[in-house]
């Protein structure tokens, strides 16, 4: 136990640090007033079966004269007022414990969900392409919840639990010791040996199920986002059984797990029926005075009453923290944590390279080499390029020859193992990229859009309340699309055009890709076989709106059809991952028989 709270400890930062600490301290008190709350029947019950205790006590007695009590019924209202009161305020201590106790964990699985989503955005671009994205959004979600469920709120009930059973035992041992340890004995024999036995398949439980937890949440995600290929195809009932196969397994683990954390209970309530009539017999053969034995005996029921189901709370956060152990070294891992011990490399700082301020001459790829890690040869190998600024320049090749790659170094998305990108002579490393990335604007071949306004699509990721609607109508306007937003759509730029823009045409999805690269109104747009799966007309439309910016920013082209490229200033020719020739487009087709084929192939 005490090494899993030192794990969970390395999850914290020093505030909550501190808070926890804190909390420990409420939990404490919370158990102590619990003993005081039930301790606080004893002079009552006491009195109730023997009102001359009131004379023959020496406490019962100072506190009846220095109060002034009139009658011994008098006297019997204040006990059991303040016996009330006292249980009354152990009872809120128990509540104020309990309630802080989720507040904490509550806000940890805020904070761990918000740390881990925050590791992954600083990741670099690479880390994306080789892990699976329905992976990291369970992460940050449902492991961190399995983590707070069922690891860190577990252990602090528990932790309170035992506090109070401790507590309680302490009691019943200074009123009669051996009931004490016979009633802490069987008890704690009873759940431990329980514990033991199936410790291992809690673990194993849990491990399954977040399996099948994982892929229960891929395959969701494949159906809904693949629903129109594959009802196409008639494969959506053969996914949903996929999905039924491990949605079961995953239901079949979790109840499993939560029906043996629920054995010892009903066991040991029938055993402790049994106790009562016992402990009844046992108080009235060692007393032999009925009156004796009644303040023992409401004692020995308020114990149960409070004991049992702490140790029924100890027992069931240790099976919840044994299923959900996965869950944590889940965490652990994508955090970076070490068990025992947080380990922090200290790297020497190095200076910062200088900022990129707007092109204004030249983006110069010197000697470029990039290989991936899974890849036997590199892709790009010893490209070197020139784009002067505010022209437009083309690359173009075969499918699987690099343009897309070169296209992602040249956003600072992928760092070349060899060779530099040079912006205006400065070169472009991850200390500087991200002044650089905010003078580039990029329009993929396949648009994301979110379910939200059209506004909202073209300021993307722009807060709401720092969207500019002047720059999203400006870009709209560049973009030809203001004419249509104003025009067709209901309610203009407020419009939701639905999850991945439904209610939009190919062509017209392309150009809110269009509009939002120049919100920012970046000195650079790199288009990315942007028009690639139009038709030729909307291709046109589309190719329009960048003819409008063309030699006003700096426009790089990615195409594998060559009619969209015959106005740019200069055309590579990219393969193999190195340039093969370059010139116009009238140069390249007169003197390169593969760009001639190419050129015959896309007409």
């Amino acid at each position: 136990m005490w090494k899993l709270i030192k794990r969970l400890q390395l999850l914290l930062n020093a505030k909550e640090r501190r808070l926890s600490y804190a909390l420990l301290g409420l939990i404490v008190l919370a158990g102590l007033t619990d003993a005081v709350g039930i301790s606080s029947i004893l002079p009552f019950m006491a009195v109730v079966g023997n009102p001359e205790l009131i004379h023959t006590n020496t406490w019962l007695h100072t506190i009846f004269t220095r109060l002034e009590f009139e009658s011994t019924n008098t006297f019997l209202v204040g006990l059991g007022a303040a016996a009330l009161a006292i249980m009354v305020f152990s009872n809120a201590v128990s509540l104020a414990s309990s309630s802080a106790i989720l507040w904490f964990s509550y806000n940890l699985g805020y904070s761990l969900s918000t740390k881990m989503l925050s590791t992954y955005v600083r990741q670099p671009y690479p880390y994306f392409l080789e892990h699976n994205s329905s992976n990291l959004v369970l992460n940050c979600t449902d492991d961190v919840g399995r983590v707070i469920h069922g690891i860190t709120v577990p252990i602090l009930q528990a932790i309170a639990k035992a506090i109070v059973a401790m507590s309680i035992l302490l009691l019943v041992t200074w009123v009669d010791p051996w009931l004490a340890v016979l009633f802490g004995a069987v008890l704690g024999t009873i759940y431990a040996v329980v514990f033991v036995t199936i410790r291992q398949k809690m673990t194993d439980f849990g491990r399954a199920s977040k399996e099948a937890n994982k892929e229960r949440f891929r395959l969701a995600t494949e159906i809904l986002n693949g629903i129109k290929e594959l009802k196409i195809l008639g494969q959506d009932e053969a996914y949903r059984e996929r999905f039924a196969k491990h949605a079961a397994l995953y239901a079949k683990n979790q109840w499993m797990s939560t029906a043996m954390s629920q054995v010892p209970r009903y066991a040991i309530e029938s055993i402790a029926f049994g106790s009562v009539i016992l402990l009844v017999i046992y108080l009235l053969v060692t007393h032999q005075d009925f009156k004796e034995a009644l303040p023992l005996m409401t004692l020995y029921a308020f114990t149960g009453y409070r004991l049992l189901p702490a140790f029924q709370q100890v027992f069931a956060s240790a099976t919840a923290v044994r299923f959900n152990m996965s869950s944590l070294e889940a965490v652990e891992n994508r955090l970076k944590t070490l068990v025992g011990a947080r380990v922090t490399e200290v790297m020497p700082r190095l200076p910062m390279n200088k900022d990129v301020g707007s092109l204004q001459q030249e983006i110069a790829l010197k000697k470029l080499r990039f290989q991936y890690s899974n890849a036997d040869t590199p892709i790009i190998n010893n490209l070197a390029i020139t784009i002067q600024a505010n022209t437009t320049v083309a690359i173009v090749g075969s499918s699987g020859g690099g343009k897309s790659t070169l296209v992602d170094i040249i956003l600072g998305l992928l760092e070349p193992q060899g060779g530099t990108l040079c912006v205006d002579g400065i070169s472009i490393t991850s200390r500087n990229v991200t002044s650089w990335q905010k003078h580039v604007g990029y329009v993929p071949q396949h648009i994301y859009l979110s379910d939200d306004t059209l506004a909202a699509n073209i300021a993307f990721g722009v807060a709401p309340r720092d969207l500019d609607m002047d720059r999203v109508e400006q870009a709209a306007g560049i973009a030809n699309l203001h004419a249509f937003v104003l025009g067709e759509l209901p309610n203009g730029y407020t419009t939701m055009i639905g999850e991945r823009g439904v209610r939009l045409s190919g062509g017209q999805r392309q150009r809110v890709g269009i509009a939002r690269a120049l919100y920012s109104n970046p000195d650079v747009l790199i288009l990315d076989e942007a028009t690639s799966a139009l038709d030729s007309l909307t291709e046109d439309a589309v190719m329009e709106a960048i003819q409008k910016i063309s030699h006003k920013k700096t426009i790089i082209m990615i195409a594998h059809r060559l009619r969209t490229v015959q106005g740019a200033d200069i055309i590579y020719l990219l393969e193999n991952g190195s340039i093969e020739d370059q010139g116009t487009y009238t140069e390249l087709l007169a003197k390169n028989e593969m760009f001639s084929r190419m050129a015959y192939a896309g007409s």
